[in-house]
């Protein structure tokens, strides 16, 4: 997924001043009120505060990723902020944040929300592309560094093909987060593919690269899910399965963040899950 399809540069902020949480967050909520003309996006700002105050979107590697659900919006759409100095977010690592990706999205598009969230996290894995956004000169310089970075991300199914012939970095640094985005971005071209009428042969060929990259005892889990109850991937938010609205134990969610080397499923509703 590009980042920049749904981050404009007129919605980077590449030198916030302020240190406090809430100033930073509604900082970049005005910004996204201005300069997309969105309405509703006030309330927005009660619900993500209220989360912040109960569970940090601060997910470790300097990145924040404070979100929000909002009906109305036709789109998701994405304010960052940068905070030269670093700013006390609660992180789950207990370090500074220096990017903040203030997120809001309608609940039609969960998937896309998703995509949008696996493609930050594993964009920033690696710390140098974090360096080269902090050494930006300009918001323009910033965006332009984010899509450069995101495009790698932007169609997974075309650095790993079906015959195993892939990019040894890539490669080496595939892990469960790789296969969430395949799994992610296969759920998003079939939700695509049933409510468009344009370019159905484009996107059902790329549906068939990314099948092919894919574990066949997962793909089979996989359609088994969206035949029966879809979506098959689901974020975890506060504790909780956004398939099923059941809250999870919090020993096993922290088993879920410790083991990077396989994908899991919710104990209720056994969804595919992506802790946020």
């Amino acid at each position: 997924m590009l980042l920049t399809d749904y981050l404009s540069a007129d919605c980077v902020l590449p030198e916030v001043q302020t240190k406090i949480k809430a100033d930073a967050l509604k900082e970049l909520t005005d910004l996204l009120i201005k300069n997309r003309k969105l309405k509703g996006l006030e309330a927005a700002l009660d619900q993500i505060m209220a989360r912040e105050s109960t569970e940090s979107t601060g997910i470790g590697n300097g990145i924040a990723i404070p979100h929000a659900r909002i009906s109305g919006l036709k789109s998701l759409y994405c304010a960052m902020g940068r905070f030269k100095n670093g700013i006390d977010f609660s992180a789950v690592d207990r370090k500074p944040v220096y990017l903040v990706f203030a997120i809001f999205y309608p609940p039609t598009q969960q998937t896309t929300y998703l995509n949008f969230i696996a493609t930050l996290v594993k964009m920033f894995k690696n710390k140098s592309h974090q360096e080269i956004i902090m050494k930006a000169d300009s918001a323009a310089d910033v965006f332009a560094a984010l899509k450069e970075l995101s495009l790698p991300l932007e169609a997974p199914e075309e650095y790993y093909d079906v015959k195993g012939q892939t990019d040894t970095a890539l490669l080496e640094a595939r892990d469960a987060h790789v296969d969430l985005i395949l799994l992610a971005r296969l759920q998003l071209y079939y939700e695509i593919y049933e409510t468009t009428k344009a370019n159905r042969a484009k996107i059902r060929e790329r549906i068939n690269n990314i099948r092919g990259l894919i574990d066949e005892k997962v793909l089979r889990y996989f359609d088994r899910l969206m035949r029966a109850r879809p979506p098959a991937i689901v974020p975890v938010e506060a504790d909780t399965c956004q398939g099923c609205f059941v809250r999870l134990p919090t020993q096993f969610l922290q088993q879920v963040r410790d083991d990077t080397t396989m994908i899991h499923t919710c104990r209720n509703c056994n969804r595919f899950i992506y802790i946020v």
